[in-house]
């Protein structure tokens, strides 16, 4: 129970590493709450999994994260945890990616990851304390064909993550982000336009990673949860990667 009657917040939290986010963090204690766009969904994870409380809205918009934030602390009176888990995929080289596409993982990715931290940590640094986890990737790490708005976000994420860390180091408040490599969620398959079936998928992972397999996303959400306890209480600006070896080759 490490994080027990602990205020986490997910955005994010209906679906993939989200959603498995908050049932763990739920499990040992924690007062989950979730953010959404798909009302149904997120509802139905709330209700299912027994977590506190959801917000439906739009993450990339600074008012919505105000307005989000303030109802969290009015209801629970405090933030703990931070995970910033909402992302999307856009697939598409430098020549192809459109304005539009450009703009909305921006927005998503990077904005969105802002807004709601600096919302959070205004209260954290109340509290003196709290934890923020990013969810960044493999691909902020090492360049990707095809991925140019993908990887230039998720690497901004490592930075933005480095210097909010250096902000907010004598407030009692660490900030980290995880590095997943593949991943066995929805989001991974949607984001080809082939489609690939599952053995498809199964067979590039073995190609390409040391481990020759996906992550499944459990294994990414225990070390969300280990950078986000008192046990990583040492550590801060750092970025942990979860990819079966692939950015050691």
């Amino acid at each position: 129970m490490r994080f027990d009657m602990q205020v986490v917040l997910i955005t994010g939290g209906s679906s993939g590493i989200g959603a498995v986010a908050a049932q763990a963090f739920a499990a040992e204690g924690a007062r989950v709450v979730i953010t959404g766009r798909d009302a149904q969904r997120t509802r139905s994870m709330v209700e299912q999994h027994a977590l506190a409380h959801c917000g439906l809205g739009d993450i990339t918009d600074p008012l919505y994260c105000s307005h989000f934030v303030g109802e969290v602390l009015d209801r629970f009176g405090r933030i703990d945890v931070l995970v910033n888990n909402a992302g999307m995929i856009v697939r598409a080289d430098t020549i192809d990616t459109t304005d539009q596409q450009w703009f909305d993982i921006v927005a998503l990715n990077l904005n969105a990851v802002f807004f709601m931290s600096r919302e959070a940590l205004r209260h954290m640094r109340r509290q003196q304390s709290g934890a923020i986890v990013n969810l960044s990737s493999t691909c902020g790490l090492v360049g990707c064909k095809g991925l140019i708005a993908y990887c230039t976000t998720k690497g901004a994420l490592i930075q933005m993550t480095q210097s909010m860390a250096l902000d907010c180091a004598t407030d009692g408040i660490r900030v980290n982000a995880v590095c997943p490599g593949a991943t066995d969620t929805p989001m991974l398959f949607s984001a080809h336009r082939s489609r690939p079936t599952r053995s498809e998928m199964e067979r590039v992972q073995a190609e390409t990673v040391p481990m020759q397999r996906m992550a499944e996303p459990g294994e990414v959400v225990s070390a969300i949860l280990y950078l986000a306890s008192a046990e990583a209480g040492y550590i801060t600006g750092t970025h942990l990667s979860v990819d079966g070896g692939y950015t050691a080759q």
